[in-house]
């Protein structure tokens, strides 16, 4: 069973309300089997389920689950940047908070977040190579130079920079840079 086929599970195109049997067939999966499945995969990997499902906002709370695990995460590796782990407690800890949120929301873009769409393939990925289109005299593609074929931007780094100066008034750009990004 696939990851991605999780989802549909979560919200059907027709829920069959009737009281005829559901197929017998070997090869199809009941809620039951899913459940388990999923289950087994939380127990082996929270924080990929709950990422997972907070993307595809199967549940909220995934959603904070996942990024209180990135927050996990960030307190364990924080004395590796000097700029996060001379803060104060209270202060590290919402430094912290909005970091993981900004790293989960970048986690959740896609082509399909209302901004995130590149401007020069159109959420393809792929762009047309106007040198070789003209040598050869027929459109070929290429990978976008601008978001390199994933089809949208990354979410930017000076949007958390202005999201923890409201925390840290006195944190310089140069020091944003050097220490904490």
């Amino acid at each position: 069973m696939r990851l991605e086929s999780v989802a549909k599970f979560h919200s059907p195109k027709s829920p069959m309300m009737s009281d005829s049997p559901r197929a017998t067939a070997s090869d199809s999966l009941s809620g039951t089997d899913v459940m388990a499945a999923m289950g087994m995969a939380q127990s082996q990997a929270g924080f990929g389920m709950a990422a997972f499902c907070g993307k595809h906002e199967l549940s909220q709370n995934d959603k904070q689950k996942a990024i209180n695990y990135l927050m996990q995460f960030a307190h364990k590796v924080s004395g590796k940047y000097r700029g996060v782990a001379k803060l104060e407690g209270n202060t590290k800890a919402k430094v912290l908070q909005v970091l993981a949120t900004f790293a989960y929301a970048d986690y959740c873009r896609s082509a399909a977040t209302p901004g995130a769409r590149c401007r020069d393939c159109h959420g393809t990925g792929l762009a047309v190579d106007i040198t070789k289109t003209e040598q050869l005299g027929r459109v070929v593609e290429k990978e976008c130079g601008r978001c390199k074929g994933v089809g949208y931007s990354r979410m930017p780094a000076s949007a958390a920079y202005r999201a923890v100066t409201m925390l840290i008034p006195n944190l310089t750009q140069p020091t944003w840079s050097r220490t904490v990004k």
